[in-house]
């Protein structure tokens, strides 16, 4: 299927968007036909708030994959089955193509660099337009579309899981009860599965608290099984593909009740300040004020002021800063929930 000029479109906007992380500012008029990009206002939402931190972007490189490319073929008046003239047909092309942008930010801070990098899985929307093509939509995937839902993902290159069936580390666990949380064991899982999805789980149409409850097991953080679903925190594998799995696992709004109760029990701690977290602690996000709670994220490092940096799911994200706020989803109203793990 040949579509010349859609590639070349794609890449010089793309290159250009790259100058929003870098530079700040616009010149995408020429090349999109509306503001419904969401990539460009979370870049200008970035750049403006380093700017308001005083940081200094260093550098940033965009790296875009092209997956699939859909194309729409529509006869307008020329329609065969009307009466008109072969003179009056009208056909418009539409072009539908997904990219996965990997997005690599270089920042310093005072004399401290940092480096954050996210990827998002995009689908474009292309129209042709005086001999090329212009972009009408840049619509977000997240992994509804990377990921179908309740499926087992792929194995990939590099990334190797832990094969052995999820019973016996549990039983471990529970023999050796003395075990600390491990909080080295978090920050490991988290950097290896920030960008992809470990073969072991299920991956998730929104995956953000699928992947923070992975990160806590793998600490050390014993499931609490049981027979339905609205109770414990627990993921159960079983053989033939019919894993099984509590909400509190993969809801954040459910793991935030279960965070409450476990913190009656003493099991964990809510604080008020995101710099009293520790590695390996989560946060948890509601981004409207109403009480329910959509987001999840787990703590890896610390920037030079002491502000936690955070490895998420659903835009997958690495070292970003806590608070979101140059996430779209953001809001004057949201909240937080800074739940720290007790060691012992």
């Amino acid at each position: 299927m040949n579509h010349p000029g859609w590639a070349d479109a794609i890449r010089t906007y793309y290159e250009q968007k790259n100058q929003l992380w870098f530079r700040g500012g616009t010149g995408l008029s020429r090349m999109v036909a509306s503001f419904r990009v969401h990539g460009c206002q979370e870049a200008l939402l970035w750049y403006r708030r380093l700017a308001r931190r005083r940081r200094t972007v260093l550098q940033s490189v965009t790296r875009v994959d092209t997956r699939r490319v859909h194309r729409q073929l529509t006869n307008g008046p020329g329609d065969p089955k009307s009466q008109k003239p072969a003179s009056l047909r009208i056909s418009t092309e539409k072009l539908w193509v997904d990219v996965l942008e990997h997005v690599q930010l270089l920042y310093r801070t005072g004399e401290d660099v940092g480096e954050e990098r996210r990827i998002y899985p995009w689908r474009l929307s292309l129209l042709p337009a005086g001999g090329t093509w212009t972009i009408v939509e840049e619509r977000p995937l997240n992994d509804a579309d990377r990921a179908v839902w309740g499926t087992s993902p792929q194995e990939q290159e590099g990334k190797s899981a832990d094969r052995a069936p999820g019973w016996w580390r549990e039983r471990w666990r529970k023999l050796f009860s003395f075990r600390r949380f491990d909080r080295l064991q978090v920050f490991k899982y988290a950097e290896l599965w920030w960008d992809g999805y470990n073969p072991r789980f299920r991956a998730f149409r929104v995956d953000c608290t699928n992947f923070v409850s992975q990160c806590l097991w793998h600490g050390g953080l014993a499931m609490e099984p049981a027979e339905r679903p609205e109770q414990g925190w627990w993921y159960a594998w079983k053989e033939g593909g019919e894993d099984r799995w509590s909400l509190s696992w993969a809801v954040s709004h459910s793991l935030y009740w279960y965070m409450v109760q476990k913190a009656r029990e003493g099991k964990v701690r809510f604080v008020d300040l995101p710099q009293r977290l520790y590695v390996g602690d989560i946060i948890l996000y509601d981004w409207n004020g109403d009480g329910t709670w959509q987001h999840a994220a787990v703590v890896v490092d610390f920037d030079p002021e002491g502000q936690p940096l955070v490895n998420a799911h659903t835009t997958a994200s690495y070292h970003r800063l806590w608070d979101y706020g140059d996430s779209p989803a953001w809001t004057r109203e949201t909240r937080y929930a800074f739940i720290h793990i007790e060691d012992g």
